[in-house]
């Protein structure tokens, strides 16, 4: 492939994702059937931006909210501040923020992350293995939450001002209600 034919791809694909994002393009792509609320999660690993490599399965215990995101998205631009207040409102929770981006260069991911203040875990997926192979997620923003038993406690594709907020913020007060507690007497003790 010519680099201006990838790179036309990649934009048409971006224009796909961000409608999709907004609610005006069909999903492209079914999520796979074991991918439901209640399920297991399925064990994948994270590639993180300064190139570590994460298990899903370190955060056994806790609630993980993975955000699924891009630098050229513009939804995913606008949800950014929601997903911050969500984090600071649950600082003292037994909850992890995992960022995956979905761009294709790693370094522009890194940067954006950097500038905008993403201070929690970030992670790459500019070759969509996790997003479309292992979740067959097909738009951005992206939300896949897993309680702390390690099932899928909610899914949320596309972003809406304040109501995609609302709707994340009270699935993770109740996926909150499974992950122990350190130094909480009358909560779940660990």
């Amino acid at each position: 492939m010519t680099r201006k034919a990838g790179a036309t791809l990649r934009n048409v694909l971006a224009l796909v994702l961000c409608l999709g994002a907004s609610g005006l393009a069909a999903e492209a792509a079914t999520p796979r059937a074991d991918i439901r609320i209640g399920n297991p999660a399925p064990a994948f690993n994270l590639q993180t931006l300064d190139g570590k490599t994460v298990s899903i399965e370190s955060f056994k215990g806790k609630v993980v909210l993975i955000d699924f995101w891009a630098t050229w998205c513009g939804p995913c631009r606008k949800a950014l501040p929601e997903l911050k207040d969500l984090r600071q409102r649950n600082a003292r929770e037994p909850l992890v923020v995992v960022s995956v981006s979905a761009d294709e260069d790693r370094k522009t991911a890194a940067e954006f992350a950097r500038q905008n203040g993403m201070d929690w875990l970030q992670a790459w997926d500019g070759q969509g293995k996790l997003m479309y192979g292992v979740l067959g997620i097909s738009e951005l923003p992206a939300y896949v939450l897993i309680d702390a038993q390690g099932r899928i406690a909610y899914l949320q594709r596309g972003w809406a001002p304040m109501s995609s907020a609302a709707l994340l913020g009270q699935a993770v007060s109740r996926a909150l209600e499974t992950a122990c507690k350190p130094n909480a007497a009358a909560d779940k003790p660990c």
